[in-house]
Order: C-alpha cells, then structure tokens, then sequence
C-alpha cells in the first residue's frame, strides 16, 4: 500500500464515532504528520467527497462515505436474498453461476457459486471485469442512463477478447438497446472462448437496475442445448430477486427471439 493512500485511509479511521469533525491541525497532533501532508491529504479527499467542511471550519465525513455504507448494506442484503436462487441455478446446470454490480465502469462480482466448471478459471468475488464483453456487464451498463451510455461509448477502449468481442461502439450501443429490449443479455464467447452466459437484471427498491444475475459455463450447454430454457430460468430468478430487493415495478419479461 502507498504511503499516500495508507494516510488517507488513517485520516478516515479517525472518524469513528468518537468524534464527528476534526481540523488539519488537530489531525496533524493525532496522526504524528506535518500540516502540509495532511491538509493536501485532507483536501484530495475533500475533492472526491470523502470529507466535507463543516460550518465550524473542520471537515467531517463526506457524502462518498454515506454512498458507500449503502451500497454495503445493499450488498449484503442481496446476497441474503439472492443464495437460494444462486444455489439453485448452480445445481441445475452444473455451471458457475454469479451476481455482479456496476463500479468504475467495470461489472464487479460480488456473489459467486462455482459448480460443475473446475476446468475453466472465473474471476474470483470481488474482481471486475470488461462490461461491454460480459453478459452481466451489458445488462449493467444497458440500464445506465442514456448520457452515460453514449460517454461510454466514446471513451472505453473496446479492446478484443476473443474474435467476438464487440469492438465497434455502434455495433455495441445496438447491442445494448437489444438487451434491454429483450430483457436479457446473452454472451458469445466475447470474453473468454469457450464460455457462454446468459444474465439479467435485478432490480432495487428505487426501481433502478442494482445488479446483474448469470449463469456461465460450457458454450453448448448454455447456447445451445439449454439456451431457451437458461433464459427463462435466469430472468425468473432475477425477478425473484428483485422483489425480494424491494422492487415493485413492472420486470421486463424475455423476448425469446431465438
């Protein structure tokens, strides 16, 4: 870890309930560093909204934190919800099955369940991945709002993965506009060659897409033979989910144009 980000990370421990704002001087006697350090420390975090200053001219936690915290608790929540529909869809197709979230423009695994697939390497929790290539990536970033999609598209360097890679940002935004029309995206060995995925959305309480729910694995089971069937599965399951998440809108049923 960076001198730097270890610091930064040391100003932040300090506010833990003992105390709700400090100035640069008092953390400077606090953390044993030179004023300088950490009013530039203080002032990147400030920047990013890790910190705010407080009308008494000290600075307090920052919205990012509160964000974050939510975003944790949402987190949990929906590993509580989503293990037994996880764990089902692992069972019947012996497949690696995972939930995904949409972070620094990337799909970041926050759940996983690896069955049936000890040959093939998945990202492990915790990990993101490319979102245009990826079945939960192109549910996460189809539901982005229209500003953010177009930002994407004209700044994300489509690199290729695999000869299916979707590497041109027209082909990709009509990509997105279909997944989103369907209900569903389907993945064709554009990430990793050999490996196919289907995934769907779930949705929050405030009716905004939170995650991505998918099953992956062998590419003629999940494209082929089980295709139709996979989909369906998947979108109920997501469904199921997204209720138990708070959600009470009108979930996309799968146009299963095959």
């Amino acid at each position: 870890m960076s001198r730097s980000l270890s610091r930064a990370l040391a100003i932040l421990e300090l506010y833990n309930g003992r105390k709700g704002e400090w100035g640069i001087s008092e953390i400077s006697r606090e953390l044993d560093l030179p004023k300088s350090t950490v009013h530039g420390l203080v002032i990147t975090l400030a920047s990013n909204h890790y910190l705010e200053k407080a009308e008494s001219g000290k600075y307090r936690l920052g919205m990012k934190v509160y964000e974050l915290g939510l975003t944790y608790q949402a987190s949990a929540r929906l590993g509580s919800v989503a293990e037994p529909h996880v764990k089902a869809l692992a069972a019947k197709y012996q497949q690696a099955v995972h939930i995904a979230i949409y972070a620094g423009r990337m799909a970041v695994f926050v759940i996983g369940n690896k069955a049936g697939t000890s040959h093939v390497i998945f990202p492990r929790v915790g990990a993101g991945i490319a979102a245009y290539c990826t079945g939960v990536g192109k549910v996460l970033l189809a539901w982005q709002s229209a500003a953010h999609i177009e930002e994407y598209l004209q700044h994300e360097e489509l690199q290729p993965y695999t000869k299916n890679t979707i590497t041109d940002p027209l082909q990709l935004r009509k990509e997105l506009q279909q997944v989103r029309e369907y209900g569903y995206a389907v993945d064709r060995e554009e990430a990793v060659v050999g490996i196919g995925c289907v995934a769907a959305p779930i949705f929050g309480s405030s009716n905004q897409v939170i995650a991505s729910l998918s099953v992956s694995g062998e590419v003629n089971l999940i494209l082929r033979k089980k295709l139709r069937e996979c989909i369906i599965d998947v979108n109920h399951a997501a469904k199921t989910i997204s209720i138990g998440m708070g959600y009470r809108g009108e979930y996309p049923l799968p146009c299963l144009n095959l």
